[in-house]
């Protein structure tokens, strides 16, 4: 999507070990780009540095949760990929460097390697049995999940075994759940609902970018950071989610070897055919999703006054204006669809 050069993040379920990894080096990342994503800034004001670098990236994490859960959902019928899902994000004490882990373990009540629940959006699974932030995981269907071992450096095998467990146990339908909210040990019954099957993952990074991979959907802080609204948020998201639903990357792969799919349309008859689809594709599933399509091409513009490296066509993606006035078009076929009562699909 947004380029610098890559190019292209559903539910949102886990934090994965290599954004860990880069969260503990971060700092400051949000300030640097212009980052008008909620923060909570009585809590900046009076913690250590340390803790506000966890305080804003946690926040930006759950806005993308947020966001990643309605498009994941409201989409899954066009998704390739599918799965079971609860909605939540996911993370773990054992997943921070000793630095952060204290605070993690206070804000969050986590406790080594037990998954806790860092967000939890509304209309979830996990939040119509009543999971909320803060909660911590204890066992899955009667299974103890594991607590493991003190570490001194940040480790990942754990949590995901853990969070493997969930994953399979929800493959299976509805599960019981038992937590543990503010000392008190609980049990829930979670049914799952069906999603679009793509991680969604926060880089830490000042690049401003978002991309997919086939599997994943990435974007990074920056990008996040610089969108003003959730509407924002879910164009990028959008974006990036229509190339899984285009499957643009298996076209790609399939050209390269020489083996071009006759599934999909020639993507190389005109510059940025992929992203021109993209595009396309992405802001309906925003709306699908009941997001504000109409603010597609303002989106554009701002971005492009604000980033120079997208005012002009590069790497196979059109220029931010080009795509703005494309995107004027497409929120006209939106409208008209609406006011006719047609189906919103692409």
């Amino acid at each position: 999507m947004p380029q610098t050069p890559t190019h292209g993040a559903a539910m949102l379920n886990r934090r994965s070990p290599a954004l860990v990894a880069a969260l503990l080096l971060l700092n400051g990342v949000l300030s640097a780009c212009g980052s008008k994503a909620p923060v909570a800034d009585a809590d900046l004001e009076i913690a250590a540095p340390a803790e506000q670098r966890l305080i804003a990236l946690t926040d930006l994490d759950q806005r993308v949760a947020r966001v990643g859960y309605r498009l994941s959902t409201a989409n899954a019928e066009l998704c390739p990929a599918v799965r079971n899902s609860a909605g939540w994000l996911l993370h773990a004490a054992s997943q921070y460097s000793p630095e952060l882990r204290p605070y993690a373990e206070t804000r969050f009540g986590l406790d080594g390697d037990l998954p806790g629940l860092l967000a939890v959006p509304e209309g979830s699974a996990a939040d119509l049995a009543g999971l909320r932030r803060g909660d911590l995981l204890l066992s899955v269907n009667g299974e103890a999940l594991t607590r493991g071992v003190t570490r001194r450096a940040a480790a990942f095998e754990g949590v995901e075994a853990n969070i493997q467990k969930l994953d399979l146990a929800l493959a299976s339908g509805p599960i019981e759940i038992a937590f543990r909210r503010d000392g008190n040990d609980q049990t829930v019954r979670i049914t799952p609902q069906r999603a679009c099957g793509y991680d969604v993952q926060l880089d830490p990074s000042d690049e401003l970018n978002a991309r997919a991979d086939g599997k994943r959907l990435f974007i990074t802080t920056a990008m996040a950071g610089f969108t003003a609204t959730d509407d924002e948020l879910a164009l990028v998201l959008g974006h990036e989610l229509a190339h899984h639903v285009l499957e643009h990357r298996g076209w790609h792969e399939a050209e390269t070897r020489g083996r071009q799919t006759q599934t999909l349309p020639a993507l190389t008859d005109t510059p940025g055919g992929a992203e021109r689809q993209a595009d396309r594709v992405g802001l309906y599933l925003a709306a699908r999703a009941g997001f504000d399509s109409s603010i597609g091409s303002a989106f554009w513009r701002r971005f492009g006054a604000f980033n120079w490296r997208v005012r002009y066509p590069q790497w196979g993606h059109p220029s931010a204006e080009a795509r703005a006035r494309a995107l004027e078009v497409v929120q006209m076929e939106i409208s008209a669809r609406r006011a006719s009562g047609q189906p919103l699909v692409p």
